[in-house]
């Protein structure tokens, strides 16, 4: 059987979400603390980074998933990578944390919003149209490998080298790594190149009458409320999810955990994450993914609970272990909702609109959890704000329509290659 360039695209993508968003996301609680000493900068502050770059990235997905409905995919995630890099190398020569707030919400949010988890969910579901799901987890591992082999390397960078020598060899290792590896494997699928394993009867039917899908208009999907209540629903759990992450350097100070085994919370989240793609990402091609959703949801809200109270290292680990199970599994559910309500044509464009939803909610939270800190001394008063959230957001999840919302047109739309 002749190899299937789709298991390529897969692995090329878990290589350049592990290494950017384990820099990035996993990288900013390792940075943390050595800018909140040397920059005498507070909570609230370095949290301000955090958010700012969270908007601009929402923001620049929104441009940056029509632009990958348009150009060449291997052009756009290599751009991206180079403006990740060079605000890497702008960061490690930073003298105050207003330049830093600068460059996470410019350069390194413009890298991150056009060659990360957007530009890895968009080749998974243009080479696995019919095992989104499934394809979708796959790709997003290299978020949770990130997780797991990044922050250790970034520790021990830290001691060794300082932040700043480390953020200039990462951005060297960013570019020889992933720059020859994108130019040589990510392209779209050819027309009739993706695999579909067993098209259903409406897509045979439409393949026999000569018609194709008809990708949504900006201002249709706004119009339709299935996109506002995926939106919403999943403001929600990020809200929740993100907070805790982005928080767990400073909560597990709070709580007297030396920065050694405050590392190792961070590998047990991504650990997690993987189990949480996986099992879900697999489930959501075969089960409602409504119900799916409110599991996690579920794990997420109960496990928020043990927070409340004055957690034992070990407790912290199976904190860190639920919370990224619950999290880790969402992003595969909101994929499949995204495909099946609107098409695999519209996907990067939808998934570029909903991304404002999360990065909102990804932004608002550590910031909202930080200044509560700063006045409280503790976090339980914002974790107890996101377990009233979670509720809300899993009843709007109840108006999720189960029918698919395709459209389709007698005009034939061939699929762009590279």
């Amino acid at each position: 059987m002749r190899w299937y360039h789709g298991w390529n695209i897969l692995a090329a993508a878990i290589v350049f979400q592990a290494l950017m968003v384990g820099i990035v996301f996993y990288g900013f609680t390792v940075w943390g603390t050595p800018w909140l000493e040397e920059f005498h900068s507070s909570h609230f502050m370095l949290m301000t980074a955090n958010a700012g770059a969270t908007l601009a990235t929402g923001v620049l997905m929104l441009f940056a998933g029509r632009m990958m409905d348009r150009y060449s995919m291997r052009w756009i995630i290599i751009g991206g990578t180079v403006l990740l890099a060079l605000g890497m190398v702008l960061v490690a020569h930073a003298t105050a944390m207003w330049q830093i707030i600068v460059l996470y919400t410019t350069l390194v949010a413009s890298g991150y919003a056009f060659s990360t988890t957007l530009a890895g969910q968009v080749l998974a579901v243009k080479w696995f149209p019919d095992r989104v799901g499934f394809a979708v987890g796959i790709a997003a591992l290299g978020s949770s490998f990130g997780g797991i082999i990044m922050p250790p390397l970034l520790a021990w960078m830290l001691v060794h080298h300082g932040w700043r020598d480390a953020n200039m060899m990462l951005a060297g290792l960013v570019v020889l790594i992933v720059v020859p590896m994108v130019w040589l494997v990510v392209r779209f699928p050819r027309e009739g190149e993706a695999r579909v394993a067993k098209p259903s009867a409406d897509a045979q039917a439409a393949a026999a009458a000569g018609v194709q899908e008809e990708p949504w208009g900006f201002v249709e999907v706004l119009r339709e409320p299935t996109f506002w209540v995926i939106g919403l629903a999943f403001l929600g759990t990020t809200l929740a999810s993100y907070s805790f992450l982005t928080s767990v350097g400073p909560y597990s100070h709070d709580l007297h955990i030396d920065p050694q085994r405050m590392s190792l919370l961070i590998p047990v989240l991504a650990v997690a994450g993987i189990g949480g793609r996986l099992v879900l990402g697999f489930l959501a091609d075969k089960v409602d993914t409504r119900y799916l959703y409110w599991a996690a949801t579920a794990i997420i809200w109960g496990t928020l609970l043990l927070t409340l109270g004055q957690p034992s290292y070990a407790v912290l680990i199976v904190i860190s272990g639920l919370i990224g199970l619950g999290a880790g599994g969402l992003l595969p559910v909101c994929c499949v909702m995204v495909e099946h309500k609107f098409g695999a044509r519209s996907f990067s464009r939808v998934m570029g609109m909903a991304t404002p939803f999360f990065s909102v909610s990804a932004a608002a939270g550590p910031v909202i959890s930080a200044i509560i800190r700063d006045h409280t001394g503790n976090y339980v008063v914002a974790f107890g704000i996101y377990l009233a959230v979670l509720p809300v957001a899993a009843v709007i999840m109840f108006f999720l329509h189960k029918r698919p919302m395709q459209r389709r047109t007698p005009m034939a739309m061939p699929l762009a290659a590279e």
